[in-house]
């Protein structure tokens, strides 16, 4: 008699497992992200000027891939001078058309660099989308997080190499 009783309840248990795992299978998402900013040492002219280059990535961490027309994504690496709202345009990208998930797409600017400037410019990378693509009828170049499409790091920061 006891045995009777166990078995509607394991057999109820193992079928709500089972619809669990089905929908979170079936979930794709597309997420382009400003993932890294990082900056190397090009050349050296004094103890605290050279040149450096700073290199922008953005990645598709999402689990499908992206997949859209030219022209439709771009990023920018931008320097913000201090105390303004004013922003320079470093470096323009044409983001690839076909991006697949965990792919990741860099382009970079080098510049004259001192460290004696007390206040350094703020180092920005941003994805911008035409503003129809949510619209066009492609649920494949539709990005999923737009909170991750921008990051910044101090220029101060780029200090640490000289």
């Amino acid at each position: 008699m006891k045995k009777i009783k166990l078995l509607p309840i394991m057999f109820f248990a193992l079928f709500l497992s089972c619809d669990k795992d089905d929908e979170t299978a079936t979930e794709q998402t597309i997420d382009l992200a400003a993932n890294d900013i990082s900056y190397t040492l090009v050349s050296q002219s004094s103890p605290n000027t050279g040149v450096v280059r700073i290199t922008g990535y953005v990645k598709n961490i999402g689990n499908a891939e992206f997949n859209s027309s030219n022209g439709q994504q771009v990023a920018q690496l931008l320097e913000k001078i201090p105390g303004t709202t004013t922003f320079i345009e470093m470096a323009f990208e044409d983001l690839p058309n076909n991006i697949e998930a965990n792919e990741e797409v860099s382009f970079s600017y080098e510049r004259e660099w001192d460290t004696t400037l007390e206040f350094q410019n703020e180092i920005i990378l941003r994805i911008f989308y035409d503003p129809d693509i949510f619209i066009d009828g492609n649920p494949n170049n539709d990005d999923a997080d737009s909170t991750n499409n921008s990051l910044s790091i101090f220029g101060n920061a780029i200090n640490s190499l000289f």
